[in-house]
């Protein structure tokens, strides 16, 4: 079985990353993107524990589907809010079932294999990488009904799905993009490839033809 390592990558802007290896870890992180995002000051307190709910919910969720990282994004600039997040999975495979797959046909598998993980109306495309890493985007568009005391709303979200492929020793990823900026849809993918083409994936130093 490969040990996965996890995908580097650039987030522009300002974001937080929650730990979500133990309770502990997580507790701690939230508590210091709290405190990034409202400057501890007084009159943001119910601000402050309306934001620690949000994030809790949002990281257990990750956490229990498996995911290794979480951020959340706070601004692309100052004065330009980036309503955003992205979970981080790195699930284990067994070797034997990738040994004998290259590149090209890891890129097939996540064309062709993963369609089930996406809604039938989302779209798929293949990001042009370095020729190490390949990447096939899944996204959609989701409506949620949120709800914060007696209070509702209706959010369209954009979401991403990036399945990553790396060989020597083949490995698989997945990094999900979300955002609540909607009507911005092709500008927000747009951002989200820009990012997932910035990714670098070490390989295991201690698998067998690691580079």
């Amino acid at each position: 079985m490969t040990e996965p390592t996890t995908p580097r990558f650039v987030l522009p802007g300002k974001w937080g990353r929650i730990n979500l290896a133990t309770d502990e870890s997580m507790h701690r992180s939230i508590r210091k993107v709290l405190d990034e995002a409202t400057k501890r000051r007084d009159d943001l307190a119910t601000t402050r524990a309306e934001l620690r709910s949000r994030f809790q919910k949002a990281a257990d969720a990750a956490r229990e589907g498996g995911a290794s990282d979480f951020y959340v994004a706070f601004n692309l600039t100052p004065k330009i809010p980036l309503p955003a997040w992205v979970s981080v999975f790195t699930p284990r495979i067994e070797a034997t079932d990738f040994d004998a797959l290259g590149l090209s046909e890891l890129k097939s598998f996540l064309e062709v294999g993963t369609r089930g993980w996406a809604p039938e109306e989302g779209s798929v495309s293949t990001l042009d990488g370095d020729g190490r890493i390949q990447a096939v985007r899944h996204s959609w568009r989701r409506v949620r009904e949120v709800s914060e005391g007696d209070a509702e709303a209706t959010f369209e979200f954009v979401e991403a799905d990036y399945w990553l492929a790396a060989a020597n020793p083949n490995r698989l990823a997945l990094l999900t993009f979300s955002t609540a900026l909607a009507e911005y849809e092709e500008e927000m993918l747009g951002l989200f490839d820009a990012i997932v083409k910035t990714i670098r994936w070490p390989a295991p130093t201690t698998a067998e033809g690691a580079q």
